[in-house]
């Protein structure tokens, strides 16, 4: 019997390591000895359809099994219900997985959620867009969902520990990705462009692609970074941990960015590097050597 290297639901996952008694759960066991099992559960970083994406850059480095979750445009709000997390956690443990990768919170200042913080709005610089963002308690929310996904996964126990990353500063602000039958095969067509998401919502707000730039790093990078990654370390040292993209040299070069917020299917190739260096961390001694 021959173990898949990776999965998109949990009842093919029940399927291949069988009840806990049975030669496919044995044989589940045999691979997990010195390989991972990883969920990857997030936005468009890891499951956007246009090309291969920040998941896809990571797992093909590394020899193991991994199980896809979420979906383009989620939210924090719709990923971390704590019936999801609640879920998640039951059969990660019984399936023994060691690791979740996190890849969420990046859409929830953006777009209509944007629109909805600066409506009415007059004009303002960056600095002071985003501390109407703080005030609105945009990162005091993010932090809570992340509490409570991680008070929940934490009840796995064991070795296992839940890696998220951080995001490089854009550098396309305003800008859409172009879709064409090579990456959307047939339905280019029905979906045209995709984005922007921040610069519509804060054109009239900021007045200049240069002061959205300093916003968007104020927020994305600088904020979520600081206000949400770092404490949720902090606040559980030894279960969670995260990648910081800020000082990604390559990002700073426009043609590392698809659109607006998405990095090509090269930068996500480069930013998988710096990824798998905190996966491998904490992962257990036995399993780093099957991430590259």
């Amino acid at each position: 019997m021959q173990l898949q290297r990776t999965y998109d639901n949990w009842d093919a996952v029940k399927d291949a390591s069988g009840t806990p008694s049975s030669r496919k759960r044995q044989v589940w066991r045999e691979v997990l000895q010195t390989r991972p099992a990883i969920m990857y559960w997030g936005d468009s970083w890891f499951s956007t359809p246009l090309y291969k994406n920040l998941y896809w850059n990571s797992f093909a480095r590394i020899t193991g099994i991994s199980l896809r979750q979420g979906g383009p445009g989620l939210t924090a709000a719709k990923l971390l219900t704590p019936t999801a997390c609640r879920d998640q956690a039951e059969r990660l443990k019984s399936r023994e997985f060691d690791l979740v990768c996190l890849s969420i919170g990046g859409n929830d200042a953006l777009a209509d959620r944007l629109q909805a913080i600066f409506a009415g709005a007059g004009r303002m610089d960056a600095t002071q867009a985003f501390e109407r963002l703080v005030d609105a308690g945009t990162f005091d929310t993010l932090r809570k969902r992340y509490a409570n996904a991680l008070n929940t996964l934490g009840t796995v126990g064991g070795n296992f520990r839940v890696v998220g990353h951080g995001y490089a500063p854009l550098q396309k602000i305003g800008e859409a990705g172009a879709t064409s039958i090579k990456n959307l095969g047939l339905l280019s067509p029905l979906i045209g462009n995709v984005g922007p998401w921040l610069w519509p919502p804060m054109k009239d707000v900021l007045g200049s692609k240069d002061e959205a730039k300093r916003f968007a790093d104020l927020l994305l990078v600088r904020g979520f970074r600081d206000q949400v990654l770092i404490p949720s370390r902090d606040a559980f040292s030894g279960l969670f941990s995260f990648a910081d993209f800020s000082a990604v040299t390559e990002a700073t070069d426009p043609t590392f960015w698809y659109d607006e917020i998405h990095p090509t299917e090269a930068g996500f190739g480069v930013l998988s590097a710096h990824f798998n260096t905190a996966i491998r961390a904490a992962l257990p001694a036995a399993k780093r050597a099957a991430v590259g």
